[in-house]
């Protein structure tokens, strides 16, 4: 063999063993890892996520029988978790964000905490009151609620809140995919409480969605998308990872079942899926993070429920 051939066979052999060698080599492809069967916290699904002092936050859960629990754990890596508490003050199921160096939870009442570990009411009563469904993000420098109902909220400490309109042009959504996006706030799909024609199967009384939605100010809203290539759903996640906005498993109740699917946008008008393999149970409610360059998905309901961690890094 020539010296160039020699030295192109190296070159090939060099790039094999690099890929090769990289920790877990699905990683190096854009695939899901599963980080771990089975975490230390109890299977569920519906608890909020916070990314707070370098580790996971998972709050609270729902199990079986329309149990809550009332726990917290956390987590530096995905696959080891430590119990914070087995006794949170706040609301159960309180929707968690990071503002302002500190961890909130918001939902009948209003919380917050510098460890995770001591907590402080900043309100005893919110002016919406107990809402399923909803989220809570940060955008323009305030906390926002939105996503349960046609109204949208925000503050600047937790404690006074500005309604800054009561009719949303999505109309009285709940369930829904929401997240900060290029500046703006997006809700995707959801459901509306009315049935279609003809009836879904699951819950016929209501009506899933596949719009997307958003808005820089909360108030004045922008339908960029009536029906997007994803099926009508509720009970999924919505994050920005990688510069694009991603949405994340769901239920269909058209079908009586659960989504595993993947899809992203540059900007909520064309979609793409992510198909690569492995890829996580179909599953809803599940809790979704962006961590450590990574996207995580954790637990949810695929009947049963589920105590698992995934993780995928793109290259």
């Amino acid at each position: 063999m020539s010296t160039q051939g020699l030295c192109q066979w190296a070159q090939v052999a060099a790039v094999f063993i690099a890929v090769a060698s990289q920790t877990p080599a699905q990683e190096s492809s854009g695939s899901w890892m599963r980080v771990t069967e089975h975490a230390a916290f109890s299977p569920r699904d519906t608890s909020e996520d916070a990314v707070f002092d370098g580790k996971l936050w998972l709050s609270n859960a729902y199990h079986n029988g329309n149990k809550l629990v009332r726990d917290l754990w956390s987590s530096k890596d995905g696959a080891t978790w430590t119990c914070v508490s087995t006794n949170t003050p706040y609301d159960g199921y309180s929707e968690l964000a990071v503002f302002n160096d500190k961890l909130w939870a918001v939902k009948g009442s209003v919380w917050n905490s510098p460890d995770g570990v001591n907590w402080t009411r900043v309100l005893e009563k919110t002016p919406f009151g107990v809402r399923g469904y909803g989220e809570l993000v940060v955008h323009d420098g305030k906390l926002w609620q939105l996503g349960s109902g046609a109204d949208v909220w925000n503050s600047t400490d937790g404690a006074q809140w500005n309604c800054v309109t009561n009719a949303a042009a999505y109309g009285r959504r709940a369930a829904s995919a929401v997240a900060v996006y290029k500046g703006k706030l997006w809700l995707n799909g959801g459901r509306t409480d009315q049935p279609s024609s003809p009836p879904e199967k699951h819950y016929p009384k209501i009506t899933t969605h596949n719009d997307v939605w958003c808005s820089a100010d909360g108030a004045h809203w922008t339908r960029v998308l009536e029906h997007a290539p994803w099926a009508p759903r509720q009970w999924f996640i919505a994050r920005e990872y990688a510069g694009k906005l991603w949405i994340i498993g769901g239920f269909d109740n058209r079908n009586s079942r659960n989504f595993g699917d993947v899809w992203f946008t540059e900007d909520g008008v064309t979609w793409k899926e992510f198909v690569p393999k492995p890829g996580f149970s179909p599953r809803h409610e599940p809790t979704v993070y962006v961590f450590g360059n990574s996207l995580w998905v954790v637990a949810g309901n695929t009947w049963p429920l589920l105590n698992d961690v995934w993780r995928l890094t793109l290259p």
